[in-house]
């Protein structure tokens, strides 16, 4: 029997091994072939995948033929997209007072929304401003009190809104947040007895970064934040609460309040920096250079932190489209799920997908702590891999029920005209892949279509003969059986853990 701690031991091994493997697949396209950010259709199925959740075939067909400049315009000014996923997510009845059915509100409104990149800056907001619903709480109805306010859910509403904004209307807008003011004691920060946690995250996780304030600017500002609280479910400010004294915040003195301190904040030359390396992270690739960070710095300068600008800068820069960006980043439990449900044009109405992400580590409305997920290699591990593998797997071998319909690939390869098994490889691996299926993996899933054993090469210069799909009627079953299997392959893939 093995001990605890080999065990362990084991564990952390197959951990590091699968978070290798992920790794590993960055580099996995076909380097005799150009760059895959070389061809007008990958860079539009990137910059889908980045500033939203992926897309289906056809609405890549639509993007592509917008070419990059008119996409980026498209993603960014998305208010002047109709959308009709508001009135379509309120017909699935849902308790948005429960957690499960608040997640799934929201899951659903990213995987169906015209609007990708709105949704997708509010899971950056959602990830960078914290707040958790095991601490604000989530509104519990009494005969004395049958409405009560829905802090997480206006929270949520606000990032919507201003998705985009200048940094100092969503800083400020957040530091009078109820939820915020629960998340992070400020509803009990009063004169004589300041409570230093939000002044502390504001700047250190918020808006500036460690070492770039000090204690003394923590301890100030604290003061400066004093009377702010909630009444009736709303911001409130407590004048008698207040500490209208002199303070001395991030070089500057006077009698100063929370707005000023936000203010301050948002105008240190730190504020430009670590908001571009926070946005450039999120969309790009870790460990980005002073270079690569330049173009959303100077936009921020310029435009007075206009996140569209900074996200204009960013979507139209070499470094977005540079090798170093394809493939960069481990899609979040929610960019996976999401960007699934999108790729193969699923109609579900979403009741599994909350148990989904949060088995998979992130549970939406409810981050770990203040710092957010922390991301990266950390989404990969021995249990999460597992409800990755089997999202994937339940994904295609569903079967049509009340609840979803399930993707027709037989309807696509008659759609699409595919009439031999290489074709079909070829469509899905694009579709899935960006086609960046190296030789190993196109021929061992050419040979599970096929029901063979692995197969040699053929012979230099000898290109193998085409494999006919089965005529119909029994095209259907095989699609049923073997193209689904093919696909699943696919997105089973390390490859496909990377956005």
């Amino acid at each position: 029997m093995q001990t605890q701690p080999m065990r362990r031991a084991s564990f952390l091994s197959l951990t590091m091994a699968l978070q290798a493997a992920v790794a590993a697949a960055a580099c996995s396209y076909d380097r005799a072939k150009p760059h895959p950010l070389t061809s007008r259709r990958t860079q539009i199925a990137h910059l889908l995948r980045r500033a939203g959740f992926g897309a289906s075939k056809e609405l890549l067909d639509e993007y592509e033929a917008l070419g990059i400049t008119r996409a980026v315009d498209r993603l960014l000014d998305y208010e002047q997209v109709p959308d009709d996923v508001e009135e379509r997510v309120g017909k699935l009845g849902l308790n948005l007072r429960r957690l499960a059915d608040l997640q799934r509100w929201w899951l659903w409104r990213m995987v169906y929304t015209k609007r990708p990149l709105q949704e997708k800056m509010v899971l950056f907001w959602h990830g960078l401003l914290v707040s958790a619903s095991s601490t604000v709480g989530l509104p519990n109805p009494t005969p004395q009190n049958p409405n009560p306010p829905h802090y997480m859910l206006d929270q949520h509403n606000f990032f919507r809104e201003h998705a985009l904004a200048d940094f100092e209307t969503i800083v400020l807008g957040i530091s009078r947040d109820p939820a915020m003011l629960i998340y992070l004691d400020s509803r009990t920060n009063n004169k004589g007895k300041p409570n230093e946690n939000y002044a502390r995250e504001l700047f250190e996780l918020f808006t500036l970064g460690i070492g770039n304030y000090t204690e003394t600017d923590v301890r100030e500002a604290a003061r400066a934040f004093t009377g702010w609280g909630i009444l009736n479910g709303k911001f409130a400010f407590r004048s008698n609460n207040h500490d209208s004294d002199s303070k001395t915040v991030l070089g500057k003195t006077g009698p100063l309040d929370g707005k000023d301190v936000v203010k301050l904040a948002v105008e240190h030359p730190a504020a430009a920096r670590y908001l571009s390396r926070r946005l450039f992270e999120f969309f790009a690739y870790p460990g980005p250079s002073e270079r690569d960070l330049e173009p959303l710095v100077r936009a921020y300068v310029a435009s007075k932190g206009s996140v569209k600008v900074m996200l204009h800068a960013l979507f139209t820069s070499p470094a977005f489209y540079s090798p170093k960006a394809y493939r960069a980043l481990i899609k979040s439990p929610v960019e996976l799920v999401v960007g699934g449900l999108r790729s193969l044009s699923i109609v579900t109405d979403g009741n599994s997908l909350p148990g989904v992400t949060t088995r998979m580590g992130q549970a939406l409305f409810n981050p770990p702590n203040v710092a957010g997920w922390p991301g990266g290699s950390h989404w990969i591990n021995s249990s999460t891999w597992l409800q990755r593998v089997n999202f994937c797997n339940a994904l295609l071998t569903a079967r049509n029920d009340s609840r979803t319909i399930v993707p027709a690939v037989d309807k696509m390869i008659e759609r699409h005209g595919l009439k031999t098994m290489e074709a079909t490889v070829e469509f899905f691996g694009d579709l899935v892949l960006d086609g960046q299926l190296s030789p190993a993996m196109r021929q061992a899933l050419l040979d599970y279509m096929s029901d063979r054993q692995a197969t040699t090469a053929s012979p230099r210069g000898v290109p193998a003969a085409p494999r006919a799909l089965p005529p119909p009627p029994s095209r259907t079953a095989f699609a049923d059986r073997k193209v689904r299997g093919m696909v699943y392959l696919l997105m089973a893939s390390p490859e496909y853990q990377l956005a």
